[in-house]
């Protein structure tokens, strides 16, 4: 009895793992002639199951290429379904789906027979689609790293040469999705793949209807679709990102520390988009670091005007403070930093340094009056009723400097030794200390 048992376990075995060609048939015969996927969805996975259990040489040529085919498209239609409770059993169906089909072209290429191939690439579009979607979802729930992976695997079926086409626009959100995932090796990467493909490309963007953040579509139509639906407001179409790329590509080299590559991109791009505000910032930094202040000078004179706003003001005072600090100009100095307070009446730092010109003036009348001698009493009241002009001119930019930024010490230290100098001691008795 015993040997019998166990002969009829083997038997049972071998019927078991011999039986996915008729789950097959089963689950063909479900989706194209009854169109019940729910009973589609259950044959082919359990096909799937028994599959997995086998060497694929023991599997028909033509049952291989049938599941296959139906896997990736039973899968997909059940992504694509209303049917909820049946989608809810499966959260994995789309990739399945990809996985289907690009087992099947690969399959069929392998024994050289087309049966579903033709199928199946343009089934495949579709899917790399979705995929795409998915990855726009993600990027919404800023789940970058999952929106990355699933613009990179929409590029790359793409790109295969299944279906045959470089799609750049992929390519350009992955590299996006990878900095703010700060996978800066991958954004680099990618980011040097465009420029050296030369995308160009339109950004369409539009923004969320609820939390007014932006988001980057793949291409025209998914944009409107958004829009059509409500989700999505204020539309737009935004040409030539090849600025955009070379500014990428130069922050992530000087992130990583390649101020080479930084400095030779930023230099190629500003020869092929010279009135790019984003690359003349990042040349203006160059300039800095090099110490190189006349150059850094004509490049400011073209940001302050290709800037708007705040960033016109930070350019005037920047150079400001190179004609103050690194070329003695202080007369020129103050015309920028005028400038920048005509922009803003506000900004701390434009006063501040517009009263530290007038107090070195100050100071440095006081050294002329320590060097004379004491029988020129006469000379030195009149420098002393000179170098007090000196010191009420810098009081009202210390003042407003202060109003503005209360709690800057800087300001406060120079504001307190002018109310000195012009014997204000109440006001400066009423300054704040510092610890």
């Amino acid at each position: 009895m015993r040997k019998l048992a166990v002969l009829a376990t083997l038997l049972l075995s071998f019927s078991a793992i011999a039986q996915e060609g008729p789950i097959i048939s089963s689950a063909i015969i479900a989706i194209d002639r009854n169109q019940d996927l729910v009973e589609a969805k259950k044959f082919i996975d359990e096909a799937a199951e028994i599959i997995s259990t086998k060497p694929g040489g023991e599997i028909g040529e033509k049952d291989m290429a049938k599941f296959y085919y139906y896997q990736g498209l039973i899968n997909y239609r059940v992504f694509l379904s209303d049917n909820q409770e049946l989608k809810s059993q499966d959260t994995n169906t789309l990739d399945k789906a990809l996985k289907g089909f690009t087992n099947l072209i690969e399959f069929e290429q392998k024994v050289d027979r087309d049966r579903y191939s033709d199928e199946a690439k343009e089934q495949l579009q579709y899917v790399a689609n979705d995929i795409a979607k998915r990855a726009i979802e993600a990027a919404q729930k800023k789940q970058f790293r999952t929106s990355y992976n699933d613009f990179i695997k929409t590029y790359e079926i793409k790109k295969s040469p299944v279906v045959g086409i470089t799609d750049t626009a992929m390519l350009y959100n992955a590299a996006i999705m990878a900095q703010n995932a700060k996978m800066y090796d991958k954004a680099l990467a990618h980011n040097q793949t465009l420029k050296e493909l030369g995308y160009k490309g339109v950004t369409y963007t539009a923004k969320n209807a609820q939390s007014g953040e932006e988001t980057v579509f793949p291409n025209a139509r998914m944009m409107e679709n958004m829009v059509k639906s409500g989700k999505f407001v204020e539309p737009k179409a935004e040409g030539d990102v090849r600025p955009d790329i070379y500014v990428a590509i130069a922050n992530l080299a000087l992130a990583q520390g390649d101020t080479s590559l930084y400095e030779r991109t930023v230099e190629e791009g500003r020869t092929k988009f010279p009135e790019n505000k984003n690359l003349i910032e990042s040349e203006l930094s160059i300039f800095f670091a090099k110490k190189q202040y006349d150059k850094a000078l004509s490049v400011l004179d073209l940001a302050i005007d290709k800037s708007e706003g705040d960033r016109k003001v930070v350019m005037y005072y920047n150079k400001g403070v190179i004609l103050q600090n690194e070329m003695d100009r202080t007369a020129e100095a103050l015309k920028a930093y005028d400038e920048a307070l005509k922009l803003d009446s506000t900004y701390s730092d434009a006063l501040y340094m517009s009263s530290i010109i007038y107090i070195d003036s100050a100071n440095a009348i006081s050294d002329e009056m320590n060097a004379l001698p004491l029988s020129a009493s006469g000379k030195y009241e009149k420098l002393k009723a000179q170098q007090k002009k000196v010191f009420e001119v810098a009081l009202p930019y210390l003042e407003r400097a202060y109003a503005t930024s209360p709690d800057d010490q800087q300001v406060v230290t120079a504001l307190r030794q002018v109310y000195r100098q012009l014997r204000m001691f109440d006001k400066a008795r009423e300054l704040p200390t510092f610890e």
